[in-house]
């Protein structure tokens, strides 16, 4: 009985990159994101935070509309599953010295599977993103597609901090098949061919004065920090972050 396999096909969602068992190009590939660093004014100051990624020798802000450039991808002829991807993104406090203060983090990761422009039950947990040490993540309001993650610490006026370290696909999903039998052959399909990968960063900040009210003012969560101001976060509903 002869047995037949169908290619696999991945697409990053927004780019070029094409992943499939056979040789298809990887040209260029970007991530979907939320440009929405969102700035929080005040009477007396600004708080904002920006999205950068580097490139070749150096980082740049991301476009809004074009979105991540996943460098080290582009590098690779073709996209292999399971490969870690080297991705250095970084968020960066550019709210104005005259006017910015040190600021809480909070950055919202989102993943998931789409074909045909719809989602589809494919575990959003195969897609793995490599998060920087440093980053709170809270579980109770994280899922299998969102996690939530905070500095503890606040960032600076014009300081910044490492976000995403790299990004894989696991290779558990080249076990996820299913198969057609016929009197004269067996046909394998990969459940991830023709598949899209998205991914969303989102990313916003609140101010370190009266870090508690602010806290939970902006993003509705009980942190508890070691001092009034510009404290370290301590704790996120009732779990030491420790």
């Amino acid at each position: 009985m002869k047995k037949l396999y169908k290619n696999p096909l991945l697409i990053l969602i927004l780019g070029l990159v094409v992943i499939s068992a056979g040789s298809i190009t990887a040209t260029r590939a970007a991530m979907v994101y939320q440009s929405a660093a969102e700035r929080v004014n005040f009477s007396t100051a600004e708080i904002s935070v920006e999205i950068k990624e580097l490139v070749d020798n150096g980082y740049v802000t991301v476009d809004e509309q074009k979105g991540l450039s996943f460098p080290e991808v582009a590098k690779d002829q073709n996209f292999k599953i399971g490969k870690k991807y080297p991705e250095s993104v970084k968020l960066v406090n550019n709210s104005k010295e005259e006017t910015g203060y040190s600021e809480y983090v909070r950055v919202v990761l989102r993943k998931s599977w789409y074909k045909d422009g719809k989602s589809t039950d494919l575990d959003p947990s195969l897609i793995n993103i490599e998060v920087a040490d440093g980053w709170y993540k809270n579980e109770a309001e994280s899922t299998a597609e969102q996690s939530v993650y905070y500095m503890l610490t606040p960032l600076g006026c014009g300081k910044e901090v490492e976000f995403v370290k790299s990004i894989s696909v696991d290779n558990k999903v080249t076990n996820l098949i299913t198969q057609k039998e016929t009197e004269t052959s067996i046909e394998t399909e990969y459940l991830y061919s023709g598949e899209s990968l998205f991914v969303q960063i989102q990313a916003d900040a609140v101010q370190t004065h009266n870090a508690e009210d602010a806290i939970y003012a902006a993003w509705g969560v009980k942190a508890k920090c070691d001092t009034a101001d510009d404290g370290k976060i301590i704790s996120i509903s009732g779990v030491n972050t420790q």
